[in-house]
């Protein structure tokens, strides 16, 4: 065998596994931004129905402000509703944001909570206001059935969150 000095390992760049509850809180944040797509996608299909359906309710033609917000979706300019993760000590917080252009600021800007989701469990709980989540549990994303169920009841406005 040659003779060869042993092998250096440069100690700052070993990373260790992830413990389970890191890979469990990266399970969460994936499924929760999954979810936020889908929260947009349901917005987007209501806005568009919104747009095209006074002309099919009444025989006429659409108005230029549907034409134009329609031709903007197409190519992908229009400033629609978008949701948001921020990131706390126990949850994640899912913040609705609208496109404010009111004295000419142009940004979208935080609207409302949407859902509090535990980072730990993945648990899904109802907005009882901006800093607070309701009670009851009413999804788990770290559970396939559930999670299914959540992904296809969700809605933009949360209705799916209400206990029934």
């Amino acid at each position: 065998m040659p003779n060869t000095p042993p092998m250096q390992i440069d100690e700052r760049n070993v990373k260790s596994a992830p413990t389970d509850a890191q890979a469990i809180q990266a399970d969460v944040l994936n499924y929760t931004e999954f979810l936020t797509q889908i929260l947009e996608h349901h917005y987007r299909q209501y806005h568009k129905n919104m747009l095209t359906g006074n002309s099919l309710r009444y025989e006429g033609e659409l108005s230029q402000y549907a034409k134009d917000q329609l031709a903007a979706m197409e190519d992908g300019t229009a400033n629609l509703m978008k949701f948001r993760i921020q990131k706390g000590k126990k949850f994640l917080k899912v913040i609705q944001q609208e496109f404010d252009t009111f004295q000419d600021r142009n940004e979208y800007r935080d609207g409302s909570v949407h859902a509090f989701i535990d980072k730990n469990t993945g648990d899904v709980y109802k907005p009882a206001g901006w800093n607070g989540r309701a009670k009851h549990v009413r999804y788990n994303l770290l559970d396939p059935k559930s999670r299914e169920l959540c992904y296809i009841n969700a809605d933009w406005v949360g209705s799916y969150l209400y206990l029934r």
